[in-house]
């Protein structure tokens, strides 16, 4: 289907947008907010950084009292020992490296909501003091997925299709829970690429929308221009990752 022609859809049916996982852009918070206002049209937007709300609460404040037409919630993206965990309606940073289990209990402490991040998705590269892109697996998704409030089965990162299709199918199945739609942006022009689709308008409106269940992803695509960006924006630390992981190999075997 056309994306105008989807987007006609969605207005006529009163349906909101939302994209539940994006980073800080590096600079100026309101260079950000004003992409998201005038490049897209989404209704509702989670900052999601890794490990703290810090950033979050600097993007909030400079969204309050603006006047921006979409709402905004300060996220977190959460490494816990078994993979990826975002958390949305976050007041504190929740700790790192804590199990799925006490994770997700930290989150509804607070009043949260906790979505399974990219699942299935494992790093084959690794380099310390990096945070790489680990979702959690097939045994912690049966074992605490009845525990979290939603499923990312769309992440728009371009090398995640399987990894998509796995997660989606586990939900429709097993699990039974939201399905959560997220471009996890690094650049603003990723912003949007993948997005939830709920009822209302309003973060309020996404919030019910998740707890009942009543939420669809989808993938909204690239343009070449966009993934080529992205492709230099990652192509650094790539290198030095790729760099780390033959020194490292070399040393062993020698």
């Amino acid at each position: 289907m056309a994306k105008n022609s989807l987007k006609k859809i969605e207005q006529m049916a009163g349906l909101g947008k939302a994209d539940l996982h994006v980073h800080l852009i590096e600079g100026d918070p309101k260079v950000l907010l004003d992409y998201i206002q005038e490049k897209t049209d989404l209704s509702v937007i989670a900052i999601t950084d890794h490990d703290s709300i810090n950033n979050a609460l600097k993007v909030k404040q400079a969204w309050q009292g603006k006047g921006y037409r979409f709402d905004l919630i300060v996220g977190e993206e959460i490494n816990s020992t078994e993979g990826h965990i975002v958390g949305l309606f976050l007041s504190k940073t929740i700790e790192s490296h804590q199990t799925v289990e006490e994770t997700i209990r930290q989150i509804h402490e607070q009043g949260g909501l906790a979505i399974a991040a990219h699942p299935f998705q494992v790093m084959s590269f690794r380099r310390p003091g990096v945070v790489l892109m680990d979702g959690i697996g097939l045994k912690a998704l049966l074992k605490f997925g009845k525990q979290l409030d939603g499923i990312e089965v769309v992440n728009a990162t371009p090398t995640l299709k399987d990894e998509n299709l796995r997660a989606s199918l586990i939900n429709k199945t097993v699990l039974l829970k939201a399905e959560i739609g997220s471009s996890d942006a690094h650049i603003p022009e990723a912003i949007g690429t993948g997005y939830t689709v709920f009822k209302g308008k309003t973060a309020q409106d996404l919030r019910r929308a998740i707890t009942l269940r009543q939420t669809q992803a989808i993938y909204s695509g690239w343009s070449f221009f966009v993934l080529i960006k992205y492709a230099f924006f990652f192509l650094p630390e790539a290198w030095r990752i790729a760099v780390y992981n033959l020194i490292h190999i070399f040393r062993r075997n020698s």
